[in-house]
């Protein structure tokens, strides 16, 4: 194999893993931020009030998904300015 084919499964293998624990990460605060906070904000906050408290618990959530999105579009934005960046550069070397 070049060495070109061992970078590129290698930077392939990195970038994989990077969404991976991205993945986890955001799964781990999806499951513990709401339930965390319905049951703070119930206790501390509205005074015993579940109503109140699962709304902020489903805002809790909501601000979490959107979260994700957000940054997976904007990896998603930088991994496509890099692969014009490579485009260019390659088309460059041809000439």
């Amino acid at each position: 194999m070049s060495d070109q084919v061992v970078a590129a499964k290698a930077s392939e293998h990195a970038a994989s893993r990077a969404a991976l624990m991205k993945l986890l990460f955001f799964a781990a605060t999806l499951a513990i931020l709401p339930i965390s906070s319905y049951f703070l904000t119930e206790k501390y906050v509205w005074s015993g009030n579940s109503n109140y408290a699962a709304i902020t618990a489903i805002c809790a959530a909501n601000i979490v998904l959107i979260a994700y999105i957000v940054v997976s579009v904007m990896e998603d934005n930088q991994s496509f300015k890099e692969a014009e960046k490579k485009k260019l550069s390659e088309t460059k070397k041809e000439r």
